[in-house]
């Protein structure tokens, strides 16, 4: 609750969001005007897997919307669906961390190979 309560606080919605950096992410991730917004899609992805079921339901309802959207010519949601596949991927690997499958540096170097360029 607390990542997706983050992703709709002041910190991370709106326009507080675009300021973020995205230094460092891969660039599909974060073009056409989403850079702050790929933290808010993560966050919201990430904190609906560790939801279980209803999270998973809601999360997976979100992708097909922006799905929808991309499908219907909007830019901006073909990089959301991108940032949410890649949300859905590190959703797992921390999934996994949090049951002591993976070690630190495991969950790092995958987070990385995710996200970073």
């Amino acid at each position: 609750m607390l990542l997706l309560g983050r992703a709709y606080e002041g910190v991370l919605s709106g326009k507080a969001s675009r300021k973020l950096p995205v230094d460092g992410i891969k660039e599909d991730l974060v073009a056409h005007g989403q850079s702050g917004q790929f933290y808010r899609h993560l966050h919201f992805h990430v904190g609906c897997r560790f939801l279980s079921w209803p999270g998973i339901l809601a999360s997976r309802l979100m992708h097909q919307l922006d799905m929808l959207q991309a499908a219907r010519g909007r830019l901006e949601s073909v990089v959301e669906a991108r940032g949410n596949i890649a949300a859905f991927a590190c959703a797992e690997v921390l999934l996994h961390r949090s049951r002591r499958m993976l070690s630190r540096r495991e969950t790092a170097d995958r987070l990385r190979q995710i996200l970073a360029e």
